[in-house]
C-alpha cells in the first residue's frame, strides 16, 4: 500500500503553553495531508492550554487529547499517548514547533521512503532553528543555537552518513552509526518507552539496532520541523545546556552512545567551518562552546534526574 493512504500521529506534549499552542495547531490543522491525526497529552495545565486545544478539537475531528498530570516531562507524556496513537507512523512535534511542507507533493514525497520496509525513521536533517529571517531578527541566543547546531549536524552528516545512487543526488542520504543525529519521525512498531533526557538520541540507536535504516535529507526546501520563537536568553540557555549534559550523561551511562569518541573532532570542526563564514558567526560559535563546556562542569557537580532536567527548558 502506498504510504499516502496510511495514516500519521503527530504527537504533543504540553505543559502550559497558552503562548505558542495556537500557532502549532493552527499549522497542522492546514497541513497538506488527508490521512492524519494531532493527539496532545496536556500535562498538568493551569493556564488556558486546554482551552485553546478544545477550539481546535471542535474544528477538526483530526485533534484529540488525554488530561494528565504526571509532570515528569515530556518523555513521559509521549509514553503515555503513544499507545492511544492510530498511525503507523509517528511524528514527535514539539509545542513550540511546526511542521512545514511546502505542499501536498512533496509532504508525500518526503513520508513515501518508509515505503521500502527496511527504513524505520528519519532523522532530524536540519536544526529547527535554522531559518534565514529568524536568525537575522534572533538575539544572540537564538543565533548561538541556530548557528552551533548546524555546523555540530553538518559535521555529523559529514562523518556518519552515507548516500546511494540516484538518492544521494536528490538529498537523501542514510546513517552509518546513530552518533548523536535526533529521530522525531519514525515507526510506531518501532517505539520503545524512554526515561532519560535524551529520548531523540536513544531512539536513533534502538531504530538502528532492530536492523532498520535511518534516512537523513540534505536538501533544506524537504519537510522539516521549524521552531516557532526566535529569541532565547542566555540564561535559559545555559539551563537547556545543563540539560543536554545531562542527556548525555545519561545515554553514555545507559550504553547508547558514546560522544567521547568524536566530541573534539566536532568541536574543531564547528570552529574552524564558522570563521570561514566570518568573524562574527565564529565569535557567536566559539561563546555557545565555552557555555557548553561551562554548563557540562556544573551539571558534573548536580546529578539531575529526568524529571528535574525537565524543568530547565527553555522558557518561551
Amino acid at each position: 500500500m502506498n504510504m499516502k493512504h496510511k495514516r500519521i500521529s503527530f504527537l504533543i506534549a504540553a505543559h502550559n503553553e497558552e503562548r505558542i499552542i495556537g500557532k502549532t495547531l493552527k499549522n497542522l490543522l492546514e497541513l497538506p495531508y488527508d490521512n492524519y491525526e494531532v493527539v496532545l497529552g496536556l500535562d498538568g495545565c493551569t493556564d488556558r492550554t486546554e482551552d485553546i486545544v478544545k477550539e481546535f478539537c471542535k474544528k477538526s475531528k483530526k485533534f484529540r487529547y488525554y488530561k494528565l498530570n504526571l509532570r515528569q516531562g515530556k518523555t513521559a507524556v509521549i509514553n503515555k499517548i503513544i499507545k492511544n496513537a492510530r498511525g503507523e507512523i509517528i511524528i514527535i512535534n514539539d509545542a513550540d514547533w511546526i511542521f512545514i511542507a511546502r505542499n501536498k507533493e512533496s509532504l508525500e514525497e518526503f513520508i513515501s521512503v518508509f515505503n521500502d520496509a527496511k527504513v524505520g525513521s528519519i532523522a532530524e536533517s536540519f536544526p529547527v532553528e535554522w531559518q534565514e529571517d529568524k536568525i537575522r531578527k534572533g538575539n544572540l541566543g537564538y543565533k548561538m543555537v541556530a548557528y552551533s547546531s548546524y555546523f555540530w549536524l553538518e559535521f555529523q552528516k559529514k562523518n556518519f552518513t552515507y548516500g546511494k545512487a540516484g538518492e544521494k543526488n536528490k538529498g537523501m542520504l542514510y546513517l552509518k552509526e546513530p552518533t548523536m543525529f535526533l529521530t522525531n519521525i519514525f515507526r510506531k512498531k518501532l517505539y520503545k518507552d524512554s526515561f532519560s533526557l535524551g529520548d531523540d538520541f536513544e531512539r536513533t540507536k534502538d531504530i538502528m539496532d532492530a536492523g532498520y535504516k535511518i534516512v537523513i535529507f540534505n536538501d533544506i526546501s524537504m519537510p522539516r520541523m521549524k521552531c516557532i520563537y526566535d529569541k532565547i536568553s542566555v540564561r535559559d540557555l545555559f539551563r537547556q545546556k545543563k540539560r543536554t549534559a545531562t542527556a548525555r550523561r545519561q545515554i553514555k551511562d545507559e550504553q547508547k552512545v558514546n560522544t567521547g569518541n568524536y566530541y573534539l573532532s566536532a568541536l574543531q570542526y564547528m570552529i574552524k567551518e564558522s570563521w570561514k563564514k566570518g568573524a562574527g558567526i565564529g565569535m557567536i560559535v566559539l561563546l555557545w562552546i565555552f557555555l557548553t563546556l561551562i554548563a557540562t562542569f556544573f551539571s558534573s557537580f548536580r546529578k539531575l534526574d529526568t524529571r528535574k532536567g525537565w524543568a530547565l527548558r527553555a522558557r518561551k
